[in-house]
């Protein structure tokens, strides 16, 4: 009898990290096989996706940003799923929408829609990003990411990653506790008077807008989870989205406590410019105390548990979204491309713990009933 979880034919597998499995070729390297064996394999690497956290498959060297998309949407079979273009317009159309929709917010990283699905991710700088999940400013996000190196940078540059169960588990008590009950909550305020057609795009977004006396928006988004449990496995894991100016410095800090010999560590430009805040606050709204020694000491937690992904070319990563943070390092930017995809719409609400705890309660009561 074929065993599920064994190694598909035409790949070697290692384990090569505490979350990462590496796939290279056992024989032929082709696009074409690999694309065959996602097709006959895709429930075994879903499974693996939610076990190990992240798949990386080297040495098969895809040459443009389609062979990538085939090899996610043909191959593995996942519908793509992009908060920002859910309604899948093109990718000239979306690029202009999200630039002016960064103008809008004071902020933005660059990056542009190769097409509707595909996105080249934004330039390398003199600071380090904030770890977040991919849309984690909401609580409707994608379950995965797909990554694709198509050039890696010259020197540095790598993406740092993080096990966000793991973060969590060594956190203090008390701030642990803290984020099994806490909600993140994510306000802006815009960076011009809005105009009429500001009032229109804000009419179609999420935001609930108050405009304020002197011309400017207040824009808050509901409430999204803190932390949220993988759905295969339970294992609950923060989910940071540390954009935020608030949490800017802090964010800097730690990396230059953590990340020694790169060179100068600046603030994130896109942090920066956007005046994003992110609070916590409970299931009522009400604010939830959290300090900035209490930032620093979370974000030093990912920093310290982090891998590097130094990236080679043709590179291929497979994500959890809610079990793994990322974040783009330090570097010289050079001819680097690297692109996304996102796939498969998720709300981490329902894995709230309070709400997964919630619902364990009224379980036994039922049982004993």
């Amino acid at each position: 009898m074929h065993d599920r979880n064994s190694t598909p034919e035409g790949l070697v597998r290692e384990d090569s990290h505490d979350f990462v499995t590496t796939y290279t070729p056992a024989g032929d390297n082709s696009i074409s096989t690999l694309h065959q064996v996602f097709n006959d394999h895709r429930d075994y690497f879903r499974r693996q996706i939610a076990e190990r956290g992240v798949l990386l498959f080297r040495g098969f060297q895809p040459h443009n940003h389609q062979q990538f998309h085939e090899l996610v949407t043909g191959g593995l079979g996942l519908e793509v799923w992009n908060g920002f273009n859910l309604k899948k317009t093109p990718g000239v159309i979306t690029s202009w929408l999200r630039k002016y929709s960064e103008g809008l917010v004071g902020g933005g990283d660059y990056r542009r829609y190769l097409d509707r699905d595909t996105v080249r991710l934004g330039p390398v700088e003199s600071s380090i990003q904030g770890p977040h999940t991919e849309g984690g400013v909401r609580s409707e996000r994608s379950r995965y990411i797909a990554l694709c190196c198509l050039e890696p940078a010259p020197h540095l540059a790598e993406t740092g990653m993080a096990d966000l169960h793991q973060v969590y588990r060594d956190l203090p008590g008390d701030l642990r506790a803290r984020f099994d009950t806490a909600w993140n909550r994510f306000s802006y305020r815009s960076a011009r008077r809005l105009n009429p057609f500001d009032r229109l795009i804000l009419r179609l977004s999420p935001f609930q807008v108050t405009e304020r006396p002197d011309g400017l928006a207040d824009m808050a988004l509901p409430p999204c989870p803190a932390a949220c449990a993988v759905p295969e496995t339970g294992k609950v894991c923060i989910q940071p989205w540390a954009f935020a100016r608030n949490t800017n410095r802090q964010v800097r800090d730690a990396a230059r406590n953590i990340f020694k010999g790169r060179g100068g560590i600046g603030l994130d430009s896109t942090a920066e410019g956007m005046e994003l805040t992110w609070d916590l606050c409970d299931d009522q709204g009400n604010p939830v105390a959290w300090t900035e020694e209490e930032q620093r000491v979370v974000f030093e937690a990912i920093f310290r548990g982090a891998l590097l992904m130094a990236w080679q070319k043709g590179d291929i990563a497979l994500v959890d979204n809610v079990r793994i943070g990322h974040w783009r390092m330090n570097g010289e930017q050079g001819n680097r491309k690297l692109v996304q995809i996102q796939a498969t719409a998720f709300n981490a609400e329902p894995f709230h713990p309070a709400r997964l705890h919630q619902g364990s309660e009224a379980s036994t009561e039922l049982a004993g009933a």
